[in-house]
């Protein structure tokens, strides 16, 4: 039973009920009904105007007898109730009695929640069609062609000649969102030092050349999944006068690759998967040897861990811990002779550990020339540590030249110690020249 047909139900029920001698009581069905004709004319003439668009909540008063959520809490949000009353005007039909600083549009929506309401609390039993039941029912089409009547309602759009002529040759084109997100930066920095044969205190020139590459390539659906992945190249070089061996060496070498899965468990909070490699990619040699301490996948560093990853941003201020609990490493050198550098006992060219660790990742964009990043890892077998904090500070000169202070700290008690040095080990650099962001 369509909704007009119950209020016209319900208005007759009322007159038969009320037994008082007065005309515009006994009237009120007719006057009911030349309200609702008022507001059909009203729609149809709106609908048929260039200004305003056909108001979907019509259907409410045309449609099947349904009880609308929004109808409910509309009614009750309202700081001023809209009523409906009768009025003996010159017209002699039902009158809306609103303020006068509701527009018209809002006007006739507020009249048809109280229509629906009114109805829905005077004869209950013809409410048994409820919003949830109608919206299984909607049927999504994808052209007009298709369109099919849907719950006896064939829905109707009339465009004035104007909108058919606006809207002939008129081409729409829906992208696909991306959730993907990719940056990139790279730098050349330099840094020369010179000291003249005849200096008092000694010393000699040098020159260092430091190259640097991180690319990014984040996933995230802004709902249940975000995947994190990135590589970082550093190389670096620096002459050796003193060195009778090599007219360089290698003062910095690393190639890492990072991929991170998230999954959405509670507010900054994510379960975590993630998989880290780290190598070199040239021989390094000490001061006047032939001999090489470290090569191309000599060591290979290799961690899968999983836990739980906390991600909060603060203005400028950007932070990504992740402590997993489960996590295993494996370490492997591709020429025996350098395992027992690294730990590795024997004849063996590899070695498994397994325990828990520690990343934490932040970037603090301190000024707008100022960025300090820092990387902080760590890993435990309970027996030995494995720990690495490196930052850089990043002065942007403009958008292409820039100074790097890059300093390094790392503990490794797995390895052997040599004489005269602690377990703790450090680097630092600053050099100023070429860089660039995308």
């Amino acid at each position: 039973m369509c909704l007009l047909a119950t209020t016209h139900l319900m208005a007759g029920q009322e007159a038969e009920r009320v037994e008082i001698d007065n005309q515009m009581v006994v009237e009120l069905p007719t006057q009911y009904e030349a309200a609702i004709d008022s507001l059909v004319a009203d729609f149809e003439a709106r609908q048929a105007s260039d200004e305003t668009m056909m108001n979907p909540r019509m259907i409410r008063l045309f449609g099947k007898a349904t009880l609308y959520k929004s109808s409910v809490s509309n009614a009750l949000k309202r700081e001023e109730a809209v009523e409906l009353y009768a009025s003996s005007g010159d017209q002699g039909c039902l009158a809306l009695a609103t303020d006068s600083r509701i527009g018209q549009q809002q006007q006739m929506e507020e009249a048809i929640d109280q229509a629906v309401l009114h109805a829905s609390m005077t004869n209950p039993e013809d409410f048994s069609y409820t919003e949830e039941k109608f919206n299984e029912n909607v049927t999504v089409v994808e052209s007009v062609e298709k369109q099919q009547t849907i719950n006896n309602i064939q829905p109707t759009i009339l465009l004035s000649e104007n909108q058919q002529n606006q809207a002939v040759g008129v081409d729409m084109k829906v992208k696909k969102p991306n959730f993907w997100k990719t940056t990139g930066e790279t730098w050349l920095q330099f840094q020369q030092n010179y000291v003249s044969g005849n200096w008092s205190q000694g010393g000699e020139s040098t020159n260092t050349l430091q190259s640097g590459l991180i690319l990014t390539a984040n996933y995230n659906d802004q709902r249940k999944v975000q995947w994190d992945n990135m590589f970082e190249g550093r190389l670096g070089f620096t002459t050796a006068p003193s060195d009778t061996e090599h007219e360089y060496r290698i003062n910095t070498d690393m190639l890492r690759l990072s991929s991170k899965l998230l999954l959405k468990a509670i507010r900054s909070w994510n379960y975590s998967f993630e998989v880290t490699s780290q190598t070199q990619s040239l021989r390094s040699y000490p001061t006047n040897s032939e001999k090489y301490i470290s090569a191309f996948l000599a060591p290979l560093d290799t961690r899968v861990s999983i836990g739980m990853d906390y991600k909060k941003s603060v203005k400028n201020f950007n932070i990504s811990v992740n402590l997993a609990p489960l996590s295993y490493r494996w370490l492997y050198v591709s020429e025996k002779h350098l395992g027992g550098r690294y730990g590795i006992k024997g004849n063996h060219r590899s070695l498994q550990e397994y325990g828990s660790s520690t990343n934490i990742n932040s970037s603090w964009q301190i000024t707008k020339n100022i960025r300090w990043t820092s990387h902080i890892d760590a890993f435990t077998s309970y027996e030995k540590l494995v720990a690495n904090w490196e930052n850089t500070i990043d002065f942007a000169v403009n958008k292409y030249l820039s100074t790097k202070l890059f300093f390094h700290g790392r503990f490794d008690d797995g390895v052997r110690k040599k004489d005269g040095y602690s377990y703790f080990q450090f680097k630092e650099f600053l050099q100023f020249g070429l860089s660039y962001k995308w």
